[in-house]
């Protein structure tokens, strides 16, 4: 057993926030609860912090930071690309590598395509969301990619636009980090983003779909207007539906791994993404959520073969 990695019901609670990070926090919350959470594990903030010292790489990092001219675009950018490109160029100790691919390795098979995605300790916070400052990766495979972009998830905690907002909302950088979800990847077929209450009209009792073909990419990166059903929580009854004229999707790109666009197949384009029993699946899971929560949430879902997986939940920071 790793110090540095967990999976998802193993971390407790009172170590979730600076373990796990605001992604990685609620997918072990959610994968207790029982919701339909895809297999995965979580590479802790440690490993990150412990990588950083191996590499001699804080003095480095905190000495750049302090050259920043943030009245100069050119000098945040610049210097956030010289810290990330020193951070993916410095090597993973090999102990460190050797966990990460023992626990890969129980995800699935040798070629199990996962989801890496960054989960930065100050992330999706209620009073600063972070949503989207960190990156995820789609569709890796094998051991030695899950490794790089386990790295490029490390760096992205100094892109430029993540620097600019952790100083803009005043967040110390000493006590900032970020940890990795590693997760089965969902081959969707159709997928979407949830708000288990209405943040438009600020109506608790309304939940809000939003549905593409394929995978959820193709909403998030805004390539597609997607299918919108407002729907009461209580009756199930869709209290305004539009559907949209859906002509690309995101899917994976080949057996490598990678994503890539194609064409929404004609017969596919104006027709409704989801069936009704799909529909009733997400309201009821939107029940469950904000229930367990006890407030709303944005969650992020695909389904396969009429089955609902949950991605991501996090708190919806505009409800007055």
């Amino acid at each position: 057993m790793s110090p540095y990695l967990a999976w998802f019901d193993e971390i407790p609670d009172e170590e979730l926030a600076h373990a796990a990070g605001g992604k990685g926090a609620s997918l072990c919350r959610m994968s207790r609860a029982g919701l339909p959470v895809p297999k995965g594990f979580i590479v802790r903030s440690e490993m990150f912090n412990a990588f950083m010292e191996a590499n001699g790489l804080w003095d480095y990092v905190f000495e750049k930071l302090d050259t920043i001219d943030f009245s100069s675009d050119a000098s945040l950018i610049s210097v956030a690309a010289e810290i990330r490109e020193r951070i993916i160029n410095s090597p993973v100790p090999q102990e460190m590598a050797m966990d990460i691919v023992q626990y890969y390795s129980q995800v699935g098979d040798a070629r199990q395509p996962v989801a890496v995605r960054s989960s930065g300790t100050a992330e999706d916070l209620d009073d600063a969301s972070f949503a989207g400052q960190q990156e995820t990766f789609l569709f890796v495979i094998g051991n030695d990619d899950v490794v790089k972009y386990i790295k490029e998830c490390w760096a992205s905690l100094y892109n430029d636009r993540a620097i600019f907002y952790r100083r803009e909302k005043h967040f110390d950088e000493w006590s900032i980090s970020i940890a990795v979800v590693v997760q089965c990847m969902v081959n969707a077929q159709k997928a979407g983003v949830m708000f288990t209450s209405n943040p438009i009209t600020n109506d608790y009792d309304t939940v809000v779909l939003e549905a593409a073909w394929g995978l959820g990419e193709a909403i998030v990166s805004g390539i597609v207007t997607p299918d919108n059903l407002w729907i009461s929580k209580h009756t199930g009854e869709v209290t305004t539906e539009y559907i949209s004229e859906k002509e690309t999707m995101v899917v994976r790109l080949n057996e490598r791994g990678g994503t890539k666009e194609v064409p929404v197949p004609e017969d596919q384009r104006e027709a409704p993404v989801l069936t009704d029993d799909e529909r009733n699946q997400l309201v009821a899971l939107a029940n469950k959520i904000e229930a367990f929560y006890k407030k709303p949430e944005d969650i992020e879902w695909a389904i396969v073969d009429g089955q609902v997986y949950l991605l991501q939940s996090r708190p919806i920071t505009t409800m007055k």
